[in-house]
């Protein structure tokens, strides 16, 4: 074994309290963490066999809401507003959600807000039509951080975490 290959071995044996480091601190946050396995490469010519596809990987939360109205990518029955949630439940959120995928009632068209937009969205109190004498706070996004797709397309999600 070559002295580099030593020296890297060795490093990469450093990192581990690192990446256990991380993955307890976002853990604290809230998030599902897998920490994948660390794989050491014999000799320095088979690195590529054992090379891992990161460190940490985290579970992104998606709400996921079902109108009981039927809208396409181009014809949303509420004009322009588009409520994204019960203010409450986004505040108290832990970790807080990715993204809200709002489908239509036949499922065959959603909706997507990603929560990084979350500083455009407006608040407005309204009933709550499920429920008789109910009214709550909720959030409400303009149209432009709303992305409409059709889900039968073969297509990459909307708003894919990169």
């Amino acid at each position: 074994m070559n002295e580099n290959h030593k020296r890297f071995l060795s490093h990469l044996r450093d990192s581990t309290d690192g990446v256990f480091s991380v993955a307890k601190w976002l853990n604290r946050f809230g998030y599902e963490v897998v920490v994948k396995p660390t794989r050491e490469a014999p000799r320095h010519e088979d690195w590529e066999t054992y090379a891992d596809g990161g460190d940490i990987y985290i579970t992104q939360r998606i709400e996921v809401k079902r109108l009981g109205v039927n809208f396409t990518d181009n014809t949303w029955p509420f004009g322009d507003k588009f409520i994204v949630c019960a203010k409450h439940s986004f505040d108290r959120s832990v970790p807080r959600p990715f993204a809200y995928v709002i489908t239509s009632s036949d499922q065959r068209y959603a909706a997507v807000v990603k929560s990084e937009t979350s500083g455009q969205w407006k608040v407005d109190k309204r009933n709550d039509s499920r429920y008789e004498g109910v009214s709550q706070e909720f959030y409400f996004a303009p149209m432009d951080c709303v992305h409409f797709f059709r889900m039968e397309d073969e297509c990459e999600p909307p708003g894919k975490a990169s």
